[in-house]
């Protein structure tokens, strides 16, 4: 798949579809990506991470030309005021400030080639689809800062010997080159308790809140006000109006949808759909973060 039809394929126009019933049925680009996902069962996903081999499948061609897309735009970019920030899969993103470049739930198989770039790394929590081992190694070991509520993170070392390191499972503000991250911990669901980390990450005036897998809205909260972007998993049972109604964001941005790793589970189109129309009841239109798409 070249770069033209990646982009068509992910632009939300209207695509026919096959007729039903004499009817014409149209296709957006959720009901797009629902039917090329629905090809890739987890452990063809799984068989790609190892090899790269995308299978002539589109979602995979797709991931693996999202990750070329974005870290070359990233790369390119020159931030002088607003963050650049990126999906990549999942809840991962990469983002890029005048002073720094860093990742959040950085989830790809080409995702220890950023190890050397990144200034340090941020995991919610200690799930395969939002933790990578490998690339927590390469950064604990150079040391970079990996700020996480269940690894420890003793060889981050800063300038004048200033000690960074990241493993907390308390309410904290961390001050990285130009970036402030506020911590503070939110239940996965009713069983995983302080399970996820929330990220509020402030660059100058700007700010962007990440919180992971929150399946209850209770313990979301912001230091900073209103953010200017939500990256939100509208997903593990969230009352996802009650959240918004609750954060306010000035820019909501759905992730983690249609994630291949999961046998079962997965954020379908159907779900996306009933998440917007209830995001879109408390007056707040969201958009959804499609691989390798730049959000902000």
């Amino acid at each position: 798949m070249n770069r033209r039809k990646f982009l068509l394929s992910a632009a939300a126009t209207t695509v026919i579809g096959p007729s039903l019933l004499g009817k014409e049925k149209k296709e957006d680009f959720l009901d797009v990506w629902q039917r090329e996902t629905d090809c890739v069962k987890a452990p063809v996903y799984c068989e790609y991470m190892k090899d790269g081999n995308t299978r002539n499948l589109a979602s995979l061609e797709k991931l693996e030309q999202a990750f070329e897309k974005a870290v070359t735009e990233a790369r390119a970019a020159k931030i002088t005021d607003t963050p650049g920030v990126w999906s990549i899969y999942n809840m991962g993103y990469i983002v890029k400030t005048r002073e720094a470049f860093f990742a959040i739930d950085l989830i790809h198989r080409r995702a220890l080639e950023l190890a050397d770039e990144l200034d340090f790394l941020l995991v919610t929590h200690d799930h395969t689809d939002h933790f990578n081992l490998e690339l927590y190694n390469k950064l604990n070991n150079t040391p970079k800062t990996v700020i996480s509520n269940f690894k420890d993170n003793y060889r981050a070392f800063y300038s004048k010997g200033k000690v960074v390191g990241g493993f907390t499972r308390a309410e904290k503000v961390f001050k990285i080159k130009d970036c402030e991250i506020h911590t503070s911990l939110v239940d996965h669901n009713g069983y995983l308790i302080d399970f996820t980390t929330a990220f509020e990450i402030k660059v100058g005036n700007w700010t962007m809140y990440h919180t992971g897998d929150c399946g209850i809205a209770t313990k979301l909260k912001t230091v900073w006000g209103r953010p200017d972007l939500w990256t939100f998993f509208p997903g593990c049972g969230v009352n996802v109006a009650d959240a918004v109604k609750k954060i306010k964001p000035k820019k909501l941005v759905f992730g983690h949808l249609w994630e291949l790793a999961h046998s079962w589970g997965r954020l379908t189109t159907p779900l996306i759909r009933r998440a917007i129309t209830k995001a879109r009841s408390q007056g707040f239109e969201p958009k959804v973060a499609l691989w390798g798409e730049r959000i902000s």
